[in-house]
């Protein structure tokens, strides 16, 4: 049998294709598209279809989507697409058709994460009694996704959420006045407005024109080739620009504070896992003690916070092999 999965992002699709023979699999081909230069995903699965020769029958497919999924059916966030499994399921002659929300996939994903595959930011305090044990995933990329992973006994459950679009939360004078200025042209300032690749680029352009930090002008002329979040980024991490190198700490220390209340909101869970796209990018970064401190600072929930194992996820599809895993699960369940 023959399954199908994506990760549909708004700059990316990602597409794995896999043999399941007697409970074996195999990964025929993985590629990646650009997202905004197609009209729709149906175009991108045959595009991907084509170039790879695939004639077989699919026998089923799951789509992750960074979206809110109702009945079946999705407006992606970021991209002008409006998708639903009965349409998939004709247009693409796939009999059995699931789509599930991105962080939905990240979650699935993240169960089966091997060790090497993250980096341990905060160890937590482990009891003996807590095994298996509730979680989060949290991430920032075109955009900012949770979901919670809750362990119920004979297996998990995984519930998405919207909560990068909840609104921005200042925990410090300097971020007080990045909300001000943001409210200044937006009526609602949420969390993804800042944790984002754009949303770097909003503080980017905050610290230097209400800070007034001095822009360099091979950064400056770098954006008009490349992408902003990326230049700033690599500039940052390599020490070679004050205005990036400040962008990347506020950043850092909003993300903190955000992965904090989110955790907050599913509290009690024992781990936090730290994924999307923009996470294993800035490593360095993340594993510093500035993320650490912004993330536990929660007043009387302190100590309950630096009790929580933080992880960071450097496998950047993730979120892809989630996906697989419930287009597999439609199959065995059969």
């Amino acid at each position: 049998m023959m399954i199908l999965a994506a990760d549909i992002g708004g700059t990316h699709t990602r597409l794995l294709l896999q043999i399941l023979d007697n409970g074996h699999s195999d990964t025929l081909i993985e590629k990646s598209y650009l997202s905004s230069q197609y009209a729709g995903l149906v175009e991108v699965v045959k595009t991907f279809l084509t170039e790879t020769n695939i004639k077989n029958t699919i026998d089923a497919a799951c789509f992750a989507v960074a979206g809110p999924v109702k009945s079946g059916e999705v407006t992606v966030t970021n991209l002008p697409w409006v998708l639903s499994e009965q349409q998939l399921a004709d247009e693409l002659n796939i009999p059995r058709v699931k789509i599930i929300n991105d962080f939905t996939a990240a979650a699935y994903g993240v169960l089966d994460v091997k060790d090497e595959d993250m980096e341990v930011l905060q160890p937590g305090i482990k009891s003996a009694s807590q095994s298996p044990a509730d979680a989060v995933v949290i991430g920032a990329g075109t955009g900012l996704g949770a979901a919670h992973i809750i362990w119920l006994g004979d297996g998990y459950r995984v519930c998405s959420s919207e909560a990068g679009h909840a609104g921005f939360a200042a925990e410090s004078p300097l971020q007080c006045e990045l909300l001000s200025w943001m409210q200044a042209s937006s009526s609602h300032v949420s969390l993804e407005t800042f944790l984002s690749g754009s949303g770097l680029f909003r503080i980017y352009q905050f610290l230097k024109q209400i800070k007034k930090i001095p822009e360099s002008e091979s950064i400056k002329k770098s954006f008009k080739e490349n992408d902003p979040a990326q230049m700033i980024s690599q500039a940052a991490l390599s020490g070679s620009d004050y205005l990036c190198q400040m962008t990347l700490d506020l950043f850092i220390e909003i993300y903190g504070a955000a992965a904090g209340n989110i955790a907050l909101h599913y509290y009690p869970l024992s781990e936090v896992y730290i994924a999307g796209g923009i996470a294993a990018k800035i490593k360095p970064a993340l594993s510093t003690e500035r993320f650490i401190q912004a993330f536990i600072n929660k007043g009387p929930m302190t100590a309950n916070m630096e009790a929580l194992s933080v992880k960071l996820v450097c496998n950047e599809n993730i979120g892809l092999y989630g996906a697989l895993s419930q287009a597999r699960a439609m199959l065995i369940s059969l």
